[in-house]
């Protein structure tokens, strides 16, 4: 995003071309994450509220997509357009919110977790709590 703005504000070849191999890898490290997250959201134990988080989860990466393929398209359309570094805000937004609710599935819902994984570490635990933990 930094070397669109950048490129365009100055016009600078250089800086739009690595910033069109990034912005590809961006495009296609985004499609394989949510390839492997649609493979994955059927083949790991979750509670019904997970699966809620899990859909928003899924359509907010899914738009994240869309917005970095526009981002790409308009960069090939305009080569040195503003619009895309601000396309590419608004991806940084969604990959954001997209972490965010991975966190959330992963350490609220323990995502992931086999049940019979889940309980034992629970039985371990057996009500050990440090003074500050709530």
């Amino acid at each position: 995003v930094a070397l669109d703005a950048r490129a365009a504000g100055r016009r600078d070849p250089r800086r739009r071309g690595i910033g069109s191999v990034l912005w590809w890898v961006a495009v296609l490290g985004g499609a394989a994450a949510v390839a492997t997250g649609l493979i994955a959201s059927n083949r790991v134990e979750h509670s019904d509220r997970a699966h809620e988080v899990m859909t928003l989860h899924r359509n907010v990466a899914l738009a994240t997509l869309a917005v970095l393929l526009a981002a790409g398209l308009a960069r090939w359309r305009r080569p040195f357009s503003k619009a895309a570094a601000g396309f590419g805000l608004v991806a940084i937004a969604g990959l954001g919110a997209t972490a965010y609710l991975g966190g959330e599935l992963v350490y609220r819902h323990a995502l992931g977790l086999p049940t019979e994984v889940l309980e034992r570490v629970i039985e371990e635990r057996g009500g050990h709590r440090h003074r500050d933990a709530p």
